[in-house]
C-alpha cells in the first residue's frame, strides 16, 4: 500500500492509503518504442512508446515495485511464434492483456478482449509461477490516461493507471 499526504480545507493534513497497482512487466521484457524494441529497465521518462490506441506517447514516469513470484505469470515465446523463438515474458498475474486471436473468440465470444494474464494460465504456454522470491515489476505511466502498448513477442498490454495527483489548496 502506498500513502500520500494532502491538505484539505482549513489546512488540515489527510493521509490517504492507496492500494498498489497490480500490473507490471518483468525485467528483460521488451517494449516497442519509436527507437525500436528496448528492455523495460532501459526506459526513462520522455521515451516515446508505440501504443495501439494513440500512436507514439511519451512515458510520464516509471515505477518499480517488488512482488512475490506467486503473483506472476510466465508466457512462453511459442504463444506468438510457432517456432518458439524469443524469450519468456514475465508479467503480473493481474496485468491486463489485449487478445485479438482465436482465444478471444473461444474464451469470451468476442473478436477482442482485455483479460488479466492469470485468466489465461493453462500450465503450458501461460504458467502461473510460485514461490516467495521477490521479483521487480516495472509500470509505465502516461500523462492523463491508460494506453495499450506492445511488449515482447507481440503481446499487447495496458499501461498502469495514473493515480490522481493531490490538488494543492491554499492555506
Amino acid at each position: 500500500m502506498a500513502q500520500i499526504m494532502t491538505r484539505v480545507a482549513s489546512g488540515h493534513s489527510l493521509c490517504v492509503t492507496l492500494p498498489r497497482s497490480r500490473c507490471g512487466i518483468g525485467i528483460g521484457t521488451t517494449v516497442m518504442t519509436t527507437d525500436g524494441a528496448l528492455p523495460v529497465e532501459y526506459l526513462v521518462p520522455g521515451d516515446k512508446i508505440v501504443t495501439y490506441d494513440a500512436g507514439a506517447q511519451a512515458v510520464e514516469r516509471i515505477t518499480v515495485q517488488t512482488v512475490p513470484m506467486k503473483d506472476l505469470v510466465r508466457i512462453r515465446p511459442s504463444v506468438m511464434d510457432e517456432n518458439g523463438f524469443g524469450r519468456d515474458v514475465v508479467l503480473s498475474a493481474r496485468q491486463k492483456m489485449l487478445i485479438r486471436d482465436w482465444r478471444a473468440s473461444v474464451l469470451f465470444g468476442k473478436h477482442t478482449a482485455l483479460v488479466e494474464a492469470r485468466h489465461l494460465a493453462d500450465g503450458d504456454y501461460y504458467t502461473a509461477l510460485s514461490g516467495p522470491a521477490p521479483v521487480r515489476l516495472f509500470q509505465l505511466h502516461f500523462a492523463g490516461t491508460q494506453h495499450v502498448l506492445q511488449i515482447g513477442q507481440g503481446l499487447m498490454i495496458t499501461s498502469a493507471k495514473n493515480v490522481q495527483k493531490p490538488v494543492k489548496t491554499g492555506g
